[in-house]
């Protein structure tokens, strides 16, 4: 039997090793699950308890004793079937929440002006965030988009602009050069226009203009996000991407 498989859905070590003996043991007392399983007696009754409890496991008494027993593999099935229930309604408690939450962290951050997010999952909650916080008919402006982030992103990048095209968010991209290709792609979205900086400007940097925010993302083999709150910054980067927008090639 697959242990890791097991681990998957949801069961412990303790769990997946008595769950595998009576798997192989069949109907049996304490003792010998005791044995084949390696865990020990103290901590049996307690893992055995939990498998009946998760329906995978039962017991019926015979000469005073109990005899446990795995039940149909089928059950695995309807466990998992549970846990996904209980996943789904997590996720919408999660959901009513969030607006609250949110609510207390910006209202903790007012003084914060500058914000630095390590590694991809950092850089894609915060990009998320940014984008979250824009209204229909805001546009983000993007200057500088390298190739490279493409290459390593591609699939979460189109999810993004996914949300951001449901949300009728305009975009205007300042590409580098070098990547025409994707550019060509984003030519193709609604609420999207795209151009492209001269040969001679290149970078592992990029900058994302949101409505309230700048984010500074730079593609290392360790990403770094770098986000600055401010709404001075934030004109004179806006500024400065009108200029270059008027230079630019389509």
């Amino acid at each position: 039997m697959d242990n890791e498989f097991l681990k998957k859905v949801g069961l412990t070590d303790g769990e997946v090793k008595v769950f595998t003996a009576l798997n192989i043991l069949g109907e049996t007392t304490v003792g010998p699950i005791t044995k084949e399983s390696g865990v020990s007696k103290s901590k049996i009754y307690d893992i055995l308890e939990k498998l009946i409890s998760k329906g995978l496991a039962g017991y019926v008494f015979k000469d005073k004793s109990k005899h446990f027993f795995v039940n149909s593999p089928t059950t695995l099935i309807d466990y998992i079937a549970k846990k996904e229930n209980e996943l789904k309604q997590t996720k919408k408690e999660v959901e009513n929440i969030i607006p609250q939450l949110l609510a207390q962290r910006n209202s903790q951050n007012t003084q914060r002006v500058a914000e630095i997010y390590e590694g991809f999952r950092g850089l894609k909650t915060i990009r998320e965030e940014l984008l979250n916080e824009m209204d229909e008919k805001d546009t983000l402006l993007v200057m500088g988009a390298p190739t490279i982030a493409n290459e390593l992103w591609e699939h979460w990048l189109l999810n993004f602009h996914k949300v951001r095209i449901s949300k009728k968010i305009g975009m205007k991209i300042l590409y580098n050069s070098d990547a025409k290709k994707y550019g060509a792609v984003r030519k193709k979205m609604e609420y999207t226009t795209v151009k492209y900086l001269p040969k001679n400007i290149t970078s592992l940097m990029w900058i994302d203009v949101f409505k309230n925010a700048i984010m500074f993302g730079i593609v290392l083999d360790k990403p770094i996000a770098f986000v600055v709150r401010s709404n001075e910054a934030r004109q004179s980067l806006e500024n400065y991407f009108n200029i270059l927008w008027k230079e630019a090639k389509n």
